[in-house]
């Protein structure tokens, strides 16, 4: 069996694994989304390195969505515990990196202006707006849900400086989100080329991949984690 744990990222949480889990609980594994507090890069990434620290045997593949990506690469670094990395529409940032310098190199997204404070400070993405650009693509009963289970988080993490990443030291997939308006699908094109993975796949999805193409989604995790169990 293998262990396997989801890292959502920014303005949604874990729930939005919830169509991804049922088919990784069929094929015999273990499976965990854990909730990011989202109050900054180094609150997600030492509750990720908790949620590792539970399991006790068997390999882990470690999957993370959006900044969950980044997330997972600064959990995974030097941590013989993890045996792969997967991202879904992911940060694969480079040491040296963040997300407001990388992104001046690409054309901003309609998307960006849209986030608001809440009353902490910390950034949401009022329902409409969600629908719009988060997940157009998932069937509306169901993004109104996620709407309103997001998870605001912090500004500060769009200029955390990325520390030597785990995908340099892991085995990792990618999926690209080719309609993407949360992050560029050029940028997430850049991420998965200069990673190097042992599999990438584009799916003319959003960014709420795990919503709108769960099975697609899961049978890229279940592919990485029969390498890792073999």
């Amino acid at each position: 069996m293998v262990s396997i744990v989801l890292v959502h990222g920014a303005f949604v949480d874990g729930s939005s694994w919830s169509h991804v889990i049922p088919y990784l609980q069929a094929a015999g594994h273990y499976a965990i989304a854990v909730q990011q507090p989202l109050t900054s890069i180094e609150d997600d990434v030492a509750k990720v390195k908790t949620a590792i620290g539970t399991i006790k045997s068997g390999p882990i593949v470690l999957v993370g969505h959006s900044f969950g990506g980044l997330v997972i690469s600064e959990a995974a670094h030097n941590n013989p515990s993890v045996s792969a990395l997967v991202y879904i529409a992911a940060f694969g940032f480079d040491q040296g990196e963040s997300a407001s310098q990388v992104g001046k190199n690409y054309t901003p997204l309609p998307s960006a202006q849209q986030f608001v404070a809440d009353g902490a400070g910390r950034l949401v993405l009022p329902q409409d707006q969600f629908l719009k650009y988060f997940c157009p693509d998932v069937e509306e009963k169901e993004a109104k849900v996620l709407a309103a289970a997001q998870g605001p988080c912090d500004a500060v993490r769009f200029g955390y400086v990325a520390g030597p990443p785990a995908w340099k030291e892991h085995p990792s997939y990618y999926i690209v989100a080719e309609n993407d308006q949360i992050i560029q699908p050029e940028m997430l094109e850049f991420f998965a080329e200069r990673m190097k993975p042992k599999k990438t796949i584009r799916i003319p999805a959003s960014h709420a991949v795990p919503a709108s193409h769960p099975k697609k989604v899961a049978d890229l995790i279940l592919e990485a984690a029969k390498a890792v169990a073999e």
